[in-house]
């Protein structure tokens, strides 16, 4: 539907609905013609083309006839029809466009536009309509060279034959096609303009900006300079009023040096005398407008108003009006002076020149209770106090600011006098008085409070301890200046978000803005409140609430919360234990380490979430080589292609370990499970099929490997994770967030439940909230941090050009999708982006060879040339590469070409077994083959090829961290040569525009986990600029 109504409109269109204001005109080229209460209406699921012919829908774009006409297609029986014949006509015309594209396409190509050269020119003539005083406007058309110009009799009958390109008939002796390209720029404009205005209005509808049988033009109020404006860039303009023409006006706001109006006051022994001199000028449009000189004039709401005052006033024989004023009003006559120098100049004698002052307030606590407030006007060389005295003064006061400050004394309670007292402040009073009356006096001057007042408002911080229970921590607070009794009373109140408390005794304690943040954060950890003062939450949130109290004085830590915060807060200082594996780790390995025994040490869970290549299963197998005894169990789960990768490095770092595959058929997988092995190593979908029997192990640690693949809380794999009973959970991911924070918290539900607040609450918390929620639990190193001696890894764009069969199929894709997303509303999109995502793959497939979904598709591919040639170079140079494309199909026809180049390949894709792909990925790096072929999905994860020192991406895919994974299979520990990445990009495809996309969100993670910021996946905004439409485009 239409753009976003406010609430007040669209209760306004529902009246309109409900009092039968609504008549529905007709139906006609997806459009409704409507009549809402005398306004005519056109109505479309286009938002662009909807128009109201009423002032306010002119400068809002909305209106309440356009909600009432909204209401009745929703929610009348009758609209409810109209509505539904509209969408299924538009639906109709666009199934109709998507099969006309093609052809649309191939006349393109064929039909040449030529220029048309400038034939015809408008001019304008502006005159005054004798009946209605408005300015009425008439066009004339010129056919080059010939100077004379006709006027044109029916303007609208004009704009629809200029654009249907039909014969229009130009004095005597022309009658000639006519189209809009033949005019010059400025009359094209002001065609154009004018369509906006008019086009497929209702005969009464043009009868109102085209009047007398459309002759003339009359622009609305809200678009008169904008017409007027656009007239005078045609090469012919002239407005005619009374004696002049002008060939050139301008508009303007109104003010005092216009010379329109001159206020003269006469000071007499007792009144005063205002004499007003008035030119002559024309008002138009009920007061918006005063044509004066050459100018139009605006003026402003305030400005209507006091002309349409001051024409009122009677007029002397003199031509000028006067108005006498008593002496007591002087200082009313100043305020006026001021309003009258807006539209005017002034000249008054010095006693009427408005002199400003200080307001002074003076408050103080009576004997009795009450309060007294002195109020003094300080106008810096004198102070006034009384009314009297502010009667007296030689010169005039500021009557708004004197009636500014008496209107908020007695708002407070007090009188409209410099010194008067209000009752006792009773103790629900105390608060709003301190918090919102005195600032409002702030504002208007300089405020004192005497000591004994400002006594009645304390303030205080509750004296606050710390200290571990169990699994739990207490929070215990303690306010000093009210009875122990009452503690947890004042604290109902704080956590009920009150400002205030009031005890038994009837003193107002009232909590600081640090004690509201304290508050605040113990409801996001979900603490629940106990007895005498105790709050108690879960013990993960102690870095939160370490960090909460930082600095803090009155802040109190048990020695075992203290140990705990600093062991969280400084992974670096836990004691390393004893490892046994056959491995020297490096410093930021050993980090990892610590972090894991200290989270064990607490019984925490954690995300191990270095980048790729950093070590992950080392750190893991070095950790479980420091715990594991005879009695201690492990299970491990990874992606299938991982399992076998899991076992050799077992092997190589921790020989001495019992440790065992569980993969193959059911039984097999049955019989090693009974075996009792301490490690076990399976996929995720065995362990799917065979969760029952692991439940009934009791393992003491549980590894995610490659977590990410837990992203979607709602699968079957994740809902039995977060049911599996196991002391210690960690994750190894090294892209933990892919696209959306939802997928860290679905991690954190199966290491650490409890940690985060619902999924829905969570999504609301800002970025650097999340990352202090998962700051302690999760370990986050960078490669180019902590490896500083890896090889350096070259990354080159490598641009190919569409083959001409490719570019032709290409074009035809693109329209089509353009045409579809440019015809669809952002709910339209979001309903279909499927089906949009798909369009977008297949001109991705355009991109690397239409023969991926084209059999009989036997044309060239540039970017398979531009391929072929780069690896001839890589053959030449010896190098060996790893070449990835997410089609399959893609893969199939680069193998066919390696081998005509006598290239050794292995090639692994989602059907590839899980020991096959390690038995090639340990004879690839042993030396064999120079090409391994993998599809970007399959062989993104856990794949160890440090045998290669060049990366071929074919394709890009939308997600950056996709293509890292494929990168770190080879820039990783053990690399000794550079590597070089190589990726192919298609000139002129919006696999440019993908690579802009990749760039925005490829500080997704790090940004997440440094708490800076958050995205969403592909959004229609994205899709809209891969497509290369701007909002410009959309606005059209």
């Amino acid at each position: 539907m239409a753009k976003l109504i406010p609430g007040k409109i669209r209760t306004e269109g529902i009246a309109l609905y409900e009092a039968g204001k609504i008549e529905i005109l007709k139906v006609k080229d997806q459009m409704i013609y409507s009549r809402v209460e005398n306004h005519n209406l056109r109505y479309s699921l286009d938002d662009e083309a909807i128009f109201c012919a009423c002032d306010f829908f002119q400068k809002k774009k909305y209106c309440a006839h356009l909600a009432g006409l909204e209401y009745f297609l929703k929610n009348d029986p009758e609209g409810k029809v109209v509505l539904a014949n509209l969408e299924e006509e538009q639906t109709t015309s666009e199934e109709t466009q998507t099969k006309v594209s093609f052809g649309s396409l191939f006349l393109d190509k064929i039909l040449q536009t030529e220029d048309v050269a400038v034939r015809y020119e408008l001019s304008a003539v502006g005159q005054e309509d004798d009946y209605t005083g408005q300015f009425l406007w008439t066009l004339r058309i010129s056919r080059l060279p010939d100077e004379r110009s006709y006027v044109i009799r029916d303007i609208r009958a004009f704009l629809k034959i200029v654009e249907k390109g039909d014969y229009y008939q130009i004095g005597k002796h022309y009658y000639e096609k006519m189209q809009l390209a033949a005019f010059d720029e400025a009359s094209q404009e002001v065609i154009q303009f004018l369509r906006g205005l008019v086009s497929y209005q209702q005969d009464q509808d043009a009868s109102f900006i085209l009047p007398n049988a459309a002759r003339h033009l009359y622009f609305p109020s809200s678009l008169f300079e904008e017409g007027v404006n656009r007239l005078m860039n045609l090469p012919h303009f002239r407005l005619e009023y009374s004696l002049y023409d002008y060939d050139k006006v301008f508009f303007q706001d109104l003010h005092a040096e216009v010379g329109i109006y001159d206020f003269t006051v006469e000071e007499n022994s007792d009144y005063f005398e205002l004499i007003i001199t008035e030119q002559n000028y024309k008002i138009l449009y009920g007061g918006d407008f005063i044509f004066y000189g050459d100018h139009f004039y605006q003026l402003t709401e305030q400005q209507k108003r006091m002309i349409q005052v001051i024409r009122e006033l009677p007029v002397d024989a003199d031509r000028k009006k006067r108005l006498q004023f008593d002496t007591s009003d002087q200082a009313k006559l100043a305020s006026g002076l001021l309003e009258f120098g807006k539209v005017g100049s002034i000249q008054a004698p010095e006693s009427l020149v408005i002199h400003t002052f200080t307001p002074l307030f003076d408050f103080e606590l009576l004997d009795t209770q009450e309060i007294r407030l002195k109020i003094q006007f300080d106008y810096g060389n004198c102070v006034v106090d009384t009314r009297l005295e502010l009667e007296e003064l030689p010169f005039a006061s500021d009557f708004q600011l004197e009636q500014k400050v008496f209107q908020q004394a007695l708002s407070a309670g007090f009188e409209a006098d410099f010194t008067s007292t209000r009752p006792p402040l009773q103790p629900q009073e105390i608060y709003s008085f301190f918090t919102v009356a005195l600032p409002h006096f702030r504002r208007l001057g300089k405020v004192s409070v005497a000591e004994n007042l400002t006594a009645l408002y304390q303030v205080e911080r509750p004296a606050v301890s710390v200290q571990t229970n169990g699994g739990l921590l207490d929070i215990g607070f303690d306010f000093t200046s009210i009875d122990q009794t009452e503690v947890d009373d004042a604290l109902e109140a704080l956590f009920s978000a009150n400002d205030y408390f009031i005890s038994r005794s009837g003193k107002v304690l009232v909590f600081d803005e640090e004690t509201k943040r304290v508050r605040k954060t113990l409801q996001d950890l979900r603490a629940k409140k106990g007895k005498d003062g105790i709050f108690q939450t879960q013990k993960i949130a102690a870095y939160q609430l370490s960090e909460l109290f930082k600095d803090q004085e009155k802040v109190s830590f048990s020695e075992e919360f203290r140990h705990l915060a600093f062991d969280l807060t400084h992974p670096e200082e836990f004691a390393l234990p004893t490892l046994k594996v056959e491995a020297t780790l490096r410093d930021y390995q050993e980090t990892g380490v610590k972090w894991m025994s200290m989270l064990h040490r607490y019984g925490f869970g954690g995300i191990l979430a270095d980048d790729m290549g950093l070590g992950k299963t080392l750190q893991t197998i070095a950790f479980l080589s420091s715990q594991l005894k005879k009695e201690i169990n492990v299970l491990i789960l990874a992606p299938s292609s991982l399992i076998y990768n899991w076992l050799d490095e077992f092997a190589k770092f921790a020989p001495e370990m019992d440790v065992a595959v569980i993969y193959g058929l059911k039984p097999v997988r049955d019989n090693l499970i009974a075996e009792g092995h301490q490690v076990m190593i399976t996929s995720y979908a065995s362990f799917r099929q065979d969760v029952e029997e692991y439940s009934q192990l009791n393992f003491d640690y549980l590894f995610l490997d490659e977590a990410q693949v837990m992203k979607n809380a709602q699968t079957k794999i994740a809902h039995h994770l977060r049911n599996f009973e196991v002391k210690n959970t960690f994750a190894l991911s090294g892209t933990p967030i892919e696209n959306n924070l939802g997928e860290l918290w679905s991690i954190f539900q199966i290491v650490l439940p409890g940690l985060l607040p619902s999924k829905k609450n969570f999504l609301k918390l800002p970025a650097e909230t999340v990352a202090r929620f998962i700051k302690p639990f999760v370990m986050r190193r960078k490669k180019e941090d902590v490896l500083q001696e890896l090889p350096d890894l070259i990354e080159v764009s490598y641009r190919n050009e569409l083959a001409d069969s490719q570019k032709a199929i290409y074009l035809a894709q693109l329209k089509q999708m353009r045409e579809r997303v440019l015809t669809s509303t952002e709910e339209e999109l979001n309903r279909s982006k499927m089906e949009i995502l798909s369009g977008l793959m297949r001109l991705r497939q355009i991109c690397d060879t239409p023969a991926l979904f084209m059999e009989d598709y036997h044309g060239e591919s540039g970017k398979l040339e531009s391929l072929m040639e780069l690896l001839e170079q890589i053959q030449t140079g010896s190098h060996r590469v790893l070449i990835f494309s997410q089609f399959r199909g893609m893969l199939d026809i680069i193998e066919k070409e390696l081998k005509k180049m006598k290239i050794e390949t292995f090639k692994i894709t989602g059907s590839t077994p899980a020991k096959e792909r390690q038995e090639m990925t340990n004879a690839f790096n042993n030396g064999e083959g120079d090409a391994f072929l993998i599809s970007l999905k399959a062989g993104g994860v856990g794949l160890n090829l440090t045998g290669a020192d060049t990366v071929i991406l074919v394709d890009l895919w939308w997600n950056p961290a996709v293509e890292s994974q494929a990168i770190g299979r080879a820039h990783r520990m053990g690399q000794e040569r550079n590597v070089e990445v190589y990726r192919l990009i298609t000139r002129g495809t919006i696999e440019e525009k993908i690579q802009e996309l990749q760039e925005s969100k490829r500080h997704l993670v790090s940004t997440i986990l440094d708490g800076t910021e958050s995205r969403s996946s592909l959004t229609v905004a994205e899709i809209r600029e891969i497509l290369g439409i701007s909002p410009e485009t959309l606005e059209k």
